[in-house]
């Protein structure tokens, strides 16, 4: 912070803003819908007095319902779908929803509009994070990683045979990113790096400085036909509800790979299933699914699947990351600002 003379305007206003702040603060009960990492909890309880983390008991729709009443915020993750039932119901002392996501399918935020809400979430903090296990993902898969556990596990292993496990290298393949945005981005970021040929779809093409060496595709079949990995990182919304279906999984190349760390609802999942049985894809790697934690069972006995707990974002940098935005966003509206990271 840069240091101002205690007769700098600019510090005086500085020093009025933080104690109106601290005032309103004090005065601004935030309800999170289950705990966070300690390093985000501290994120809020060091500007808000009064935070309330609801017991695992009560991590239901109507359990935070139930606490929002003494509530001027809510802060929820993923786990609840906010819809406008839930919005209807809504105390009427909640003022602004704090989305601890990037995402927001799960909320309908024309509903939490309608109710007068001030809607917050945490973007261009997960990027990194969630680059990096996508790139593990994609090894997992393309390397038949669980497979080589589980005959690690089983002490059914008898050694080293030339015919072992024969996955594919990344250099010179081309991946396939449906979904460029700054996720996407970092992701393309590292692909280059192993020496793989970045080709995108994306609602329009992306300036050249921010492509960086990545091919914007616009015809769908296409690009679909030329990946030899598809990398799943658009958002959920009606246009992308079941995107990789059974007609798309068939434009692609047989023994392409699929890789997923949007949603799971990106994926109609009888089709990838069939896809996976009969060979046409050869692995995927998924973080996210349908219907979490009711997932499609199936994947989890298949050996070319390598599933993840939807844990994209599980590092302790992100996450906090992930609060510092939220905290912040919050400051400014309850200062009469507009936040940042608005919706």
């Amino acid at each position: 912070m840069t240091e101002r003379a205690p007769n700098d305007p600019a510090a005086t206003l500085s020093l009025l803003e933080d104690s109106l702040l601290t005032s309103i603060a004090d005065q601004c009960p935030v309800l999170l819908t289950e705990a966070l990492p300690e390093e985000a909890m501290q994120a809020f309880r060091s500007v808000f007095p009064h935070v309330t983390v609801l017991p695992p008991a009560r991590q239901t729709i109507e359990g935070v319902l139930e606490a929002a009443a003494h509530a001027r915020v809510i802060v929820a993750t993923v786990k609840y779908t906010l819809d406008r039932a839930f919005f209807r119901s809504l105390p009427v002392g909640v003022e602004v929803l704090a989305l601890y996501s990037s995402g927001h399918g799960h909320v309908d935020l024309e509903a939490a509009r309608e109710r007068g809400l001030k809607i917050i979430n945490t973007p261009n903090v997960l990027a990194d994070s969630v680059a990096d296990l996508a790139m593990a993902l994609l090894l997992g898969a393309a390397r038949r990683i669980v497979e080589g556990l589980e005959l690690m596990r089983s002490g059914q292993w008898t050694g080293f045979s030339p015919t072992l496990l024969l996955g594919r290298e990344l250099r010179g393949q081309v991946l396939g990113i449906y979904g460029m945005g700054q996720i996407g981005r970092e992701i393309s970021l590292r692909a280059q790096g192993f020496g793989m040929n970045v080709a995108y779809r994306n609602r329009s093409m992306l300036p050249r400085d921010l492509e960086a060496g990545a091919r914007y595709i616009s015809d769908e079949e296409k690009f679909l036909g030329c990946c030899d990995v598809l990398l799943l990182s658009a958002p959920h919304t009606p246009e992308t509800h079941k995107f990789l279906n059974a007609k798309r999984i068939a434009q692609m190349k047989r023994g392409a790979v699929v890789v997923n760390v949007s949603r799971g609802e990106l994926i109609d999942d009888d089709a990838l299933v069939e896809a996976l049985s009969c060979g046409h894809i050869a692995a995927v790697g998924l973080d996210v699914f349908a219907n979490e934690p009711d997932i499609d069972r199936r994947y989890l006995a298949m050996a070319n699947v390598f599933p993840l707990p939807h844990i994209g974002s599980a590092t302790v940098e992100a996450r906090t990351a992930m609060a510092d935005a939220l905290v912040e966003g919050i400051e400014r509206i309850l200062l009469g600002e507009q936040a940042r990271n608005a919706l």
